[in-house]
């Protein structure tokens, strides 16, 4: 919902820079996004004395993207994020993450760098976002005796993708990091304000429901 409302605003700003009017509730609503969703062929679980290396794939999702107003009314925060888990499920079960891993290797290994970055550029199939998890340790961890009171994930931006971001977790918090171009997101806080939104919304949905059934 972050990402489509984005979309929204950005789609305003370059209807106002050109003269033109902007329809809130039609014009060239993109009902669907592509997302790229980077993929560890180990699952994101390491046996022991294995290191995480680069055994990363990615697959393409097409997901929920802007809605109008009378879709917003009747559909729950829950139901968008049903939606949306549907979505990554099928790429995350196909088999793209290897078929992506070996082109990348291959192409990074025998084709010119321009070449390589056209071809990543192409295989993105228009994607908006990349956005990606990094799971931490619950506990607060030390170096050199110092505690690590937090961390930042970095998603460097493929080519032709103009916003990356990471959703982590570390010391039983949750933070998000984003790595955007800057016509793509010109005012970070005011994105970070459409997440954090659509967030409130699911735990008031979720309290609401606790107290249904407590009730």
């Amino acid at each position: 919902a972050a990402v489509a409302r984005q979309l929204a605003d950005h789609r305003k700003r370059i209807l106002v820079n050109v003269g033109g009017r902007h329809d809130a509730d039609g014009g060239n609503m993109q009902e669907q996004i592509n997302v790229v969703i980077p993929a560890h062929l180990a699952g994101g679980i390491l046996p022991p004395g294995r290191e995480i290396g680069n055994l990363i794939g990615a697959f393409v999702a097409r997901v929920p993207g802007e809605m109008k107003a009378h879709q917003l009314s009747i559909l729950l925060p829950s139901q968008r994020l049903k939606l949306v888990h549907a979505s990554l499920e099928k790429g995350k079960h196909s088999p793209m993450p290897i078929l992506s891993y070996g082109m990348a290797k291959l192409s990074a290994k025998w084709l010119p760098e321009s070449w390589a970055v056209r071809l990543f550029h192409r295989s993105n199939a228009n994607a908006a976002v990349a956005i990606t998890n990094s799971r931490g340790h619950n506990k607060k961890l030390h170096l050199n005796g110092r505690t690590i009171e937090s961390l930042a994930g970095f998603l460097p931006l493929p080519p032709g993708l103009p916003i990356g971001m990471v959703v982590q977790s570390y010391g039983n918090e949750i933070s998000i990091s984003i790595n955007a171009e800057k016509w793509a997101v010109p005012d970070a806080d005011k994105f970070l304000t459409f997440v954090l939104e659509e967030y409130q919304s699911l735990c008031r949905e979720a309290t609401l429901k606790e107290g249904s059934i407590g009730g």
